[in-house]
């Protein structure tokens, strides 16, 4: 046999080998990333799941696509959602002078939170905090030490009350670009970011949504927020998908646009944002102005009502897939 024949059959078969080693591999890998799907999916599923955090997580709407998305891929799994953030809230327990024309000082979620943890009974928690615990002013160990200790408090008390899984999401980016030698409130973000990226602890994964949006923005080469802090819904569409990637849950390639236009979608966020407002109401917070605790009354009937209605969707889309 010709020796360069050989050596093209050798190389040949080489690379057949490689190719099904790879095939087998990428396969391998495939499989491993729907057990791993399914093991997140069971520890959300059937679950009371809380979102908590500042006016970012109040308006709702990244806590909406996610609820969407589990309605959406998980037809024959119930999901229950509590969507429970507050405008100006922080850990820390800070506030800067003059806040909110003088008003009022931030709210603080640890004047609320046994009783929340009382009420809902959470089995997981998310937690996004951070843009406001450093009260916009430059990093300093009294702020950060406040703001740490809020954290560490959160976690504490979440467990204690029997919380399963905490996903602590760091804070989202501070949306502006400063000039050479401006003080830039992202810094601040950055590093209380960073440092929750250090945290290990049983029951405890950490979401590094700030460096993620922050190459986003950068990739995109256009901010997500008109006022610096509150995303639109682009800023929160790529809050979701942070969450969702960091859950191990594949991310379809679609635009808030496209879920706006399901009446899926609607329903659900319908029912995420009338459950809240009951929700808020019943469990009681101090910002403004105090809201005593108040009965939840019909609420949990309606939302039942809602979620006969998403049944129904759900089941018509497997019907017209099949």
């Amino acid at each position: 046999m010709d020796d360069s024949y050989s050596k093209s059959l050798r190389f040949i078969m080489v690379a057949m080998t490689l190719n099904r080693l790879q095939w087998i591999s990428s396969l391998l890998l495939f499989l491993s990333q729907l057990v791993h799907s399914d093991e997140i999916v069971d520890k959300l599923a059937g679950k009371r799941i809380v979102f908590l955090g500042d006016s970012i997580t109040q308006a709702g709407t990244y806590v909406g696509y996610l609820n969407y998305y589990f309605n959406k891929r998980y037809p024959d799994q119930s999901f229950d959602v509590y969507s429970l953030g507050l405008a100006s809230e922080t850990v820390s327990g800070l506030s800067e002078e003059g806040h909110a024309g003088g008003r009022f000082p931030r709210p603080c979620l640890f004047e609320r939170y046994s009783r929340l943890l009382e009420k809902v009974k959470p089995e997981v928690v998310f937690a996004c905090y951070g843009m406001n615990c450093g009260i916009y002013q430059p990093l300093d160990d009294r702020r950060f030490r406040a703001f740490k200790d809020g954290v560490n408090r959160l976690i504490e008390e979440s467990l204690d009350a029997g919380v399963q899984q905490i996903y602590l999401i760091t804070p989202p980016i501070y949306d502006w670009v400063a000039q050479p030698g401006q003080f830039h409130y992202d810094q601040v973000l950055t590093a209380y970011a960073s440092w929750e990226m250090t945290l290990r602890r049983e029951g405890l994964k950490v979401i590094d949504l700030h460096s993620e949006m922050r190459k986003a923005r950068d990739e995109s080469g256009r901010v997500f927020s008109k006022d610096r802090v509150h995303p639109g819904k682009e800023g929160h569409f790529v809050m979701a998908k942070t969450i969702l990637k960091a859950l191990g849950l594949q991310v379809d390639e679609a635009t808030p646009t496209i879920f706006a236009e399901d009446p899926l979608y609607r329903a659900v966020e319908d029912q995420r944002s009338f459950r809240s407002q009951q929700w808020m109401k019943h469990i009681g917070y101090h910002r403004e102005k105090r809201v005593e605790p108040q009965a939840l009354g019909d609420t949990e009937a309606k939302v039942a009502e809602w979620q006969k209605s998403i049944h129904r969707l759900r089941s018509k889309e497997e019907t017209l897939r099949e």
